[in-house]
């Protein structure tokens, strides 16, 4: 938390001495839209995975339940560890810094810097550094989720629907399913330990598929669909050739 607070002065900071500005630039303070965007950025990638999750449990005939030993302390836990860590990874790569780029070298480029940077970051937060093929699964997933959030950023002028949908990928892969056991245990598991029909080769491609690239572009197509909102503080990027 104390990492936060920091990040929140130096981004105070950059902001005041780089640009002649101020935090609400960020988009930061709370309305109706901004709520709106952030449910609708939760709402997404639960939707999105918890279909794909049935989905593939159905076809191998391996269904969830609900984790026997599951408490509501370990939700509160891992919700607790989950908002801290958006909120950090967000104000360093979707924040001040994502802000200056784009009004100093534009928009794409901007976003590119930071998606390349996002992906980077998560080689030495996942321990991958010398495990090549580690290193580019890696980069590609986080990579382009980076991407998304900072496109989201530059669609709303704000860090809420990047947040919720950063929030809500890792809420339904690392609480409610599981995939991630990095936070202690999740909500729903798989009924048997090993999956009683193996899909057929076309289908475990598929999901393979699905899985890396599905929700990447399904938000990609919504963002690039989504009207840009004018009037808000950092409404005036501007893109430079």
């Amino acid at each position: 938390m104390i990492g936060i607070i920091i990040e929140l002065l130096i981004s105070w900071l950059l902001l005041k001495y780089v640009q002649h500005e101020n935090l609400n630039v960020l988009g930061l303070a709370p309305g109706r839209r901004r709520l709106f965007d952030l449910l609708s950025g939760l709402l997404l990638p639960l939707v999105y995975v918890c279909v794909f999750e049935f989905a593939v449990a159905a076809v191998v005939h391996n269904p969830y339940k609900l984790h026997p030993g599951y408490r509501p302390v370990d939700f509160g836990h891992a919700c607790w560890y989950l908002l801290k860590s958006v909120a950090y990874e967000d104000l360093l790569f979707r924040g001040a810094l994502l802000y200056i780029l784009m009004q100093k070298i534009g928009m794409q480029k901007a976003m590119l810097i930071s998606a390349v940077a996002f992906g980077i970051y998560h080689w030495f937060a996942w321990g991958a550094l010398g495990n090549p093929a580690a290193m580019v699964i890696i980069f590609l997933m986080t990579g382009s989720a980076g991407y998304i959030y900072a496109l989201a950023f530059e669609r709303t002028s704000s860090m809420y629907l990047g947040a919720g949908l950063h929030f809500g990928i890792d809420f339904a892969t690392s609480v409610l399913f599981s995939q991630d056991k990095s936070i202690g245990q999740q909500l729903l598991v798989k009924t048997f330990s090993k999956d009683p029909v193996s899909p057929a080769s076309w289908i475990a491609i598929l999901v393979i598929i699905v899985h890396f690239i599905g929700f990447p572009a399904l938000s990609f197509w919504w963002l690039k669909r989504k009207k840009r909102t004018n009037g808000e503080p950092a409404g005036h990027f501007y893109e430079i050739d």
